[in-house]
């Protein structure tokens, strides 16, 4: 970084850095424009105001679930009778090293011939798709993911088709799950929900173009060693009923996204339920386990038996798992997480409004 950008950098810090969150996402945007960078740049700093140490991480090369595929892959080398995984061809791209995988997809990384950049690319073999629906719902979701423009929000670059190969590319994001940060760091409440907060706002950007998530979970919110959190994997996002022409591309009775943070509509499948608020479900559940490090189900036993919980709404006061835990919060995390959608919080930019309230009141007791 050259020496006149770092001093802007540092002059930007200072001029928003004691103004609550609010007014310094207000006044970032006013000052910075449409420099996303310089933006990121900016947040890097004032989270590491309020969460000491940060500073002195080294960046690592890989990120956790990358390490983790590369030893996994080691073992299938080791073990006889098992293959390697190999990577798929995919022309003007050439892939590495896988760092996901997941039942229909692989995700790599790669660098892209054409402009070479490293990119994360999210592969599904057409095999995968079921119907020809199924393939126009993966082509309008990834259009949709694509046009977000926020910087927490992991960029999608390019899609296509190769072969039997459906693809989209995406920005590389070094980093750890957001559960696993928040316990590495130790973080107490205030910074946890900076963090938090700052999920929100990409949350709200999201909802306020009518797509959802529909995935949240700590593994597809990756935080950056400078502490700075990206949502991935807005693939398994939809327009809202009503805002597309088209009808409707999920089908009654599917089931997508990851049951353990899935809200109860979802989870049962109800289209007509689902909306911003089934976000707002899936963040409360990442918000309690960040604050409890517990589960508010109990999720043993059968499928059958965790759906009936979900359904029924047994949900453990957050206060059984921390006894000093903010009212104010225990409050919050109970809306985000009842069973009927309609008393939830109805966007993430309501329910990031209560969060930044709190970090006020605790900034200043």
């Amino acid at each position: 970084m050259n020496r006149d950008k770092h001093q802007k950098i540092t002059d930007l810090f200072l001029q928003v850095c004691d103004l609550d969150i609010e007014i310094q996402e207000k006044k970032l945007a006013a000052l910075c424009g449409k420099d996303l960078e310089l933006i990121k740049e900016v947040q890097t700093l004032l989270l590491q105001d309020r969460m000491p140490g940060l500073e002195d991480e080294i960046n690592p090369k890989r990120s956790v679930t990358a390490q983790r595929a590369e030893e996994r892959l080691k073992d299938l080398e080791d073990e006889p009778g098992r293959r390697k995984v190999t990577a798929p061809v995919i022309t003007g791209y050439d892939l590495t090293e896988l760092i996901g995988q997941g039942g229909v997809s692989q995700v790599w990384r790669a660098t892209d011939l054409v402009d070479n950049e490293e990119v994360a690319i999210k592969v599904h073999n057409l095999t995968a798709f079921s119907s020809e629906d199924a393939v126009t719902r993966f082509e309008r979701e990834i259009k949709l993911a694509a046009s977000l423009n926020h910087p927490n929000i992991a960029t999608i670059y390019k899609s296509g088709k190769d072969g039997d190969i459906y693809y989209y590319t995406l920005q590389l994001i070094q980093g750890k799950r957001l559960d696993i940060f928040a316990r590495d760091r130790g973080l107490h409440d205030e910074a946890i929900l900076r963090l938090f907060s700052i999920v929100c706002s990409a949350l709200a950007h999201a909802h306020e173009r009518s797509i959802i998530h529909r995935d949240l979970k700590p593994s597809n919110i990756l935080v950056s060693a400078t502490g700075h959190p990206y949502v991935l994997d807005f693939g398994l996002a939809k327009a809202m009923e009503g805002v597309m022409k088209e009808a409707s591309i999920t089908m009654e009775g599917d089931i997508i996204g990851t049951l353990e943070f899935m809200a109860p509509e979802q989870a049962v499948g109800d289209q007509q339920k689902i909306g911003t608020s089934t976000d707002i479900y899936s963040m409360g559940l990442i918000l309690y386990r960040l604050l409890t490090r517990q589960s508010p189900i109990d999720t043993s036993g059968s499928r059958y038996a965790l759906l009936k919980r979900m359904q029924s709404g047994e949900i453990t006061p957050p206060e059984h798992h921390r006894e000093d835990l903010d009212p104010e919060l225990t409050a919050i995390l109970m809306r985000c997480l009842e069973t009927d959608p309609e008393n939830r919080y109805a966007s993430a930019k309501e329910l990031n409004t209560d969060i930044r309230h709190v970090i006020r009141s605790i900034r200043f007791r």
